[in-house]
């Protein structure tokens, strides 16, 4: 193996590694959306409860603090339990299946009378889970062309047994014109490919312009709180940021061919971020740290950048392969001839 390959296998499985956890997450149904047209608003909280809706509809994040809370299901069945020890799990529960609380071992029982069945689920007094009371009125929304509440929202809640309701509206938010950012994307993703078509150097420029671009695009996704950066995203920080650097390194390095090849693997990130965010290209409201517009420039240009320097660099790994097997052959044709000169000598 020689030396310049060795930094980008190493780069390689930095990146394997940075797309790890989300690969992992997808298979557990965990994986959060990226952008919405929804958003659910608290308008009359419950008193000395802390609730918060996160990824737009999606999940409700609850703080019970010193009270005991339970939290009633579809059928009126315990769902979840908040007391001193932690919060708990109903695994009879039919809404807990329904609203896929990741639990392998769920028993749901038709019978909302049914004795709980309590496993629970953190030793702290905070839990955040997928609340389908929350988007119930998402179909309103089809149609409209502008700005609109829904109509409200209301979750039963029982409160060191007071029972209470925490109530809301669902506000909607039309798309965008999907098509004039994917024409953006495309017009830039041409003009790039053809430049770094061209260049070897102008490719190794444009990919130490997406790094950071990505760098960020991720770093916002990782802050955007639910509502706080749970232990998994500060390890994913970690991972982009020393993935970031690495890279940078690669496509700074002295030596051609290995700034070429780290560029190649650069465009595959930029493209899988890019991939893994396209629907803040479609959607109203990004769920990330920046600004809806901004993340939509990020995300058109980790697109465009990553389609340029993939083309940009497979021309010249392509042209650097076949100089290799030229070298290959002539090496060959040489040790060949020298062959067959000591043997004529000999005889």
């Amino acid at each position: 193996m020689t030396r310049p390959h060795r930094p980008a296998i190493a780069l390689t499985v930095a990146i394997a590694a940075l797309a790890a956890p989300n690969v992992a997450f997808a298979h557990a149904g965990k994986t959060p959306p990226v952008a919405t047209n929804f958003t659910a608003r608290i308008t009359h909280p419950v008193p000395g409860i802390q609730t918060k809706p996160v990824d737009g509809d999606q999940t409700l994040w609850l703080n019970a603090g010193a009270h005991t809370v339970t939290v009633p299901g579809i059928q009126g069945e315990p769902l979840l339990r908040f007391d001193h020890r932690g919060v708990w799990l109903n695994l009879h529960s039919l809404t807990a299946q329904a609203d896929r609380i990741d639990r392998y071992d769920l028993r749901p029982d038709a019978n909302p009378q049914a004795q709980p069945l309590w496993h629970r689920l953190t030793s702290t007094h905070t839990y955040e889970w997928h609340e389908h009371r929350l988007h119930l009125l998402e179909p309103l929304g089809k149609g409209r062309a502008k700005p609109a509440t829904l109509g409200t929202w209301t979750i039963p809640l029982v409160v060191d047994g007071r029972h209470e309701t925490l109530v809301g509206v669902l506000d909607y938010q039309p798309p965008p014109s999907a098509a004039l950012w994917i024409g953006i994307t495309a017009l830039l993703a041409a003009a790039g490919a053809l430049a770094a078509w061209r260049s070897s150097r102008t490719t190794v420029v444009i990919a130490v312009t997406v790094v950071p671009i990505v760098w960020a695009l991720r770093i916002a996704r990782e802050l955007y709180g639910r509502p706080a950066v749970p232990v998994i995203g500060w390890i994913e920080i970690a991972i982009t940021s020393l993935v970031g650097a690495s890279l940078l390194y690669g496509l700074l390095h002295k030596d051609r061919a290995t700034r070429v090849f780290v560029a190649f693997l650069t465009a595959f990130g930029a493209l899988y971020q890019g991939s893994t965010m396209y629907s803040i290209l479609t959607r109203a409201i990004a769920l990330t740290l920046l600004p809806t517009t901004l993340a939509r420039v990020g995300v058109t240009l980790a697109l465009a950048l990553g389609v340029a320097v993939l083309a940009g660099s497979w021309n010249p790994l392509t042209d650097r392969r076949r100089a290799d097997d030229d070298e290959d052959f002539d090496d060959e044709m040489e040790s060949t001839t020298q062959t067959e000169v000591t043997h004529a000598r000999a005889t």
